[in-house]
């Protein structure tokens, strides 16, 4: 991911930070400084201080802290690199970038225009006659045609004015191109009606490229790039951002040709992900420009499956979407040439909130059997506690109570004993606070076999436990594995603590499984800690060469984050 010039975040930094609260806090003066109620906890009296004049903010209540890129971060769930585009777009600020990876993705983005007046001329000629009348056949026309920029590409382009023009580097680092056996560059792109997929500020990222000759895949899209990454591009954004930000709405659907359609009849707010779920990432762009934003699924059990899986990634940014359900035998573009756009608003306008139909869901079957329903609220439990922005958490803690004719308290006790409450549900102890997943992962390796447990910790850096006595248990077993063949005869050395930890229950049937899973939570609570540290220092630093490092550091763990994930 390229890096932002030290002039633009100066810029960024320059922003009013009551500014950026204010449309979440009401701030009030007291002295010289304005005060409110904190938005990342309950309180009644106001403890959240905002410094305009240093521009930090801090919450004496929960020891929030930070500038406005961190309000950012924690208020819409954005991660550091998403927080600076959406206050530099907000406030009218260039995006600006520096570095060699910004050249090169300059020289890519030229060679995706060079590739696209090709695709364009060819479409218009007698070689793009097939995908001319393939696409007239799903009635789009020229209007359409130019809208989206479509174009064709045949087995026999002629590429040479490119190869000319462009380095081999640039030209494989595009993700267009291959290297033959003969070292020679070739198109991964023929026979192919051929659509450009851009990013935000409208430049050319990434192609898709359509089959026609039947052969597969049907769908084929660039290679990841310097300038394309799948996860974090939603075809049609950079048409459709701009409705999004007037009617604070998004509509995501599954496939180009059902954001042509609906594109064409009335809805510009459409978009859709680059041929998979929704990422967080891609959530993250729709919280930029929508309030609310509106998934399509087909009707049946799959559709509703999907449509429920997309939920923890919406849940992770606290942003739950409104659901259509279509008929099982359409997508968007075959249910407005069958049924008109007419019969699509009516549908559109039934839209519901996915978390409250999948409570409804899940409470219906039940068959009023208290135990059943007990073991299906589990899954919604499971939701609630994925979910960082308290307001939106008793929404819906509200809503599952009143349906599943459950006590509000009784939830929330089960919130707080749920071992998946987010990354941080700390217990107190004479050490400080303590992460959950870090006991899980003892309470895990106390059930595993040596070679197991010693094949967790090979790798594991102990500098990532936070809490002193479960550190120590750590190097107590990792000094000791050789000796011995099961962990129970170093009980004593062990100590109190890990026969505490030993006698935790475990939701997971697979052990190992419920390990793995608490070890990455560790190594992604680390990563994510050490990027709260460095966007501290890029706050307090004024050094060009440490900021240019830091922002490169906090890429890479940007990157390392999304992984885990």
């Amino acid at each position: 991911m390229a890096r932002f010039s030290p002039s633009m975040l100066e810029r960024i930094r320059s922003i009013n930070i009551a500014n950026i609260i204010e449309p979440y806090v009401e701030l009030k003066l007291k002295g010289r400084d304005l005060w409110g109620l904190c938005p990342f906890h309950h309180e009644k009296s106001p403890s959240f201080k905002v410094d305009a004049e240093k521009g930090f903010f801090k919450c004496f209540g929960c020891d929030a802290k930070g500038d406005g890129v961190t309000f950012v971060m924690r208020q819409l769930g954005f991660s550091y690199y998403d927080a600076v585009i959406y206050l530099a777009e907000k406030y009218g600020i260039n995006i600006e970038l520096e570095g060699e990876e910004n050249i090169r993705s300059k020289d890519i983005i030229a060679l995706h225009e060079e590739i696209q007046k090709i695709s364009r001329k060819m479409f218009y000629s007698l070689e793009g006659e097939k995908a001319k009348e393939y696409i007239l056949s799903r009635n789009f026309d020229d209007d359409d045609f130019n809208e989206f920029g479509i174009g064709y590409l045949s087995s026999n382009v002629d590429y040479s004015s490119i190869y000319k023009s462009f380095s081999k580097e640039v030209l494989y680092d595009s993700g267009f191109f291959k290297e033959s056996q003969y070292k020679t560059p070739y198109s991964r792109f023929f026979s192919r009606l051929m659509l450009p997929i851009r990013n935000i500020t409208s430049s050319i990222a990434a192609f898709a490229g359509r089959s026609l000759d039947g052969s597969n895949p049907k769908y084929l899209n660039s290679a990841e790039s310097s300038v394309f990454h799948k996860g974090s591009t939603l075809f049609n954004i950079d048409k459709a951002k701009n409705a999004m930000k007037q009617n604070k709405q998004a509509l995501i659907v599954e496939g180009y040709f059902d954001v042509m359609r609906l594109y064409k009849n009335g809805f510009k707010n459409v978009a859709a992900p680059m041929g998979t779920a929704l990422t967080s990432d891609q959530i993250n762009i729709l919280k930029r420009y929508a309030e609310e934003v509106t998934v399509m699924f087909d009707g049946d059990s799959a559709g509703e499956k999907a449509a429920f899986r997309s939920l923890e990634r919406f849940a992770e940014t606290s942003l739950f979407p409104k659901v259509i359900f279509l008929p099982q035998e359409d997508d968007p573009d075959s249910f407005v040439l069958n049924n008109g756009i007419d019969k699509f608003y009516e549908l559109y306008n039934k839209r519901e909130d996915l978390f409250i139909h999948m409570i409804k869901r899940l409470s219906a079957s039940s068959k009023d059997d208290f135990n059943i329903k007990l073991s299906r609220f589990k899954a919604v439990t499971n939701m609630l506690a994925k979910i960082n922005n308290p307001h939106v958490r008793d929404y819906y803690v509200d809503a599952a109570s009143e349906i599943f004719k459950l006590k509000k308290e009784n939830i929330y006790e089960d919130l707080k004993q749920n071992r998946y409450k987010k990354n941080m549900a700390l217990s107190k102890n004479n050490t400080g606070s303590m992460y959950l997943c870090e006991m899980d992962f003892v309470a895990c390796l106390s059930r595993l076999p040596i070679d197991i447990i010693d094949n967790l910790l090979t790798d594991f850096n102990l500098d990532m436990i936070n809490d002193i006595e479960i550190k120590n248990i750590l190097k107590i077993m990792l000094a000791n594995l050789s000796k011995i063949s099961d962990i129970r005869e170093i009980t004593h050395e062990l100590g109190n603590q890990f026969v505490e930890l030993a006698m935790r229950e475990i939701a997971e049937d697979d052990i190992y499984k419920d390990a793995l899973k608490n070890k990455n939570q560790i190594e992604l609570n680390f990563l994510k800690k050490r990027q709260n540290e460095l966007i501290e220092q890029m706050r307090t630093t004024s050094d060009k060469v440490m900021q240019v490092n830091i922002l490169q550091e906090l890429n890479s763990l940007t990157k390392q984050i999304a992984g885990k994930k």
